[in-house]
């Protein structure tokens, strides 16, 4: 198979290494300077996005926006692109994926979420937008393993899946240099929820217009945090459903805005 590979920075190597096998790879990429494997192609420079239609498959790294692709090619040409998050998602022998997205505190709820799973003694993953592309965390996942997933909007936004538990942190406008506006950027992060069932969890900001409205395409069950009733700060302890979970003052990360990723966590 002919595959182009668009941008070559971390998530582009993690495409190479899981595609390399078997198949004919080139590196599109703006970089002239790139080093790249000997046995890729190159398609280098300003032009790196034009006459894509000669692959059959084309996978975006993050960075390289989608209307871009097009504008170099027809409208068509999206039809063969994919993502490492669309292909993680496909292939991965673990269901149990959480996919964290937000303007502020995606790595923070992330780790956080990964701690308390693995408190609990379960066997976590965390990667995505921070840490390990998740191409690379595939060799070591299994059936029953949990992974975390902090998902940007470069990722969420020709996502062709949802996780089983979905959850949106607050949201404000933000990267209006790379999205045609805020509409396509909320629109973006509402794609981690659109492909969701009846069985799914959707969580969201409950005091945030943006994150309720992105949750708000889920057809999975929809809870919100730091609104009653579910997850809040009730008198000085973390509470849900009028269980108390721990006093603010126990807390050790700085902020009472992180009081909100905490809630979010758990």
């Amino acid at each position: 198979m002919r595959i182009a590979i668009l941008g070559y920075g971390l998530q582009g190597k993690s495409a190479y290494e899981h595609w390399k096998n078997g198949n004919d790879i080139t590196v599109c990429d703006k970089d002239e300077s790139l080093q790249l494997p000997s046995d890729v192609k190159k398609q280098l420079g300003s032009e790196h996005l034009k006459n894509l239609n000669q692959y059959d498959l084309i996978v975006r790294s993050p960075i390289v926006y989608p209307l871009d692709i097009v504008k170099a090619n027809t409208p068509e040409i999206l039809d063969k692109v994919t993502t490492n998050t669309n292909e993680f998602f496909k292939v991965c022998p673990s269901k149990n994926i959480i996919g964290v997205t937000g303007t502020k505190g995606k790595g923070t709820t992330s780790t956080l979420i990964a701690k308390m799973l693995e408190a609990s003694g379960k066997k976590v993953h965390l990667g995505g937008n921070i840490g390990i592309p998740p191409l690379d965390m595939l060799k070591d996942v299994q059936p029953d393993d949990y992974v975390v997933l902090e998902l940007a909007n470069f990722q969420l936004i020709d996502i062709k899946y949802s996780p089983h538990i979905a959850l949106c942190l607050m949201v404000v406008d933000e990267h209006l240099d790379w999205h045609a506006n805020s509409q396509e950027y909320i629109a973006a992060k509402q794609q981690l929820f659109a492909h969701q069932i009846e069985s799914d969890i959707a969580i969201y900001y409950g005091l945030n217009d943006y994150s309720q409205h992105i949750a708000s395409v889920s057809k999975g069950q929809k809870i919100p945090y730091m609104k009653h009733p579910g997850t809040d700060v009730i008198e000085g302890k973390v509470t849900i459903d009028g269980q108390e979970i721990c006093d603010v003052s126990d807390i050790k990360l700085l902020g009472k805005h992180n009081w909100q990723n905490i809630c979010a966590a758990v």
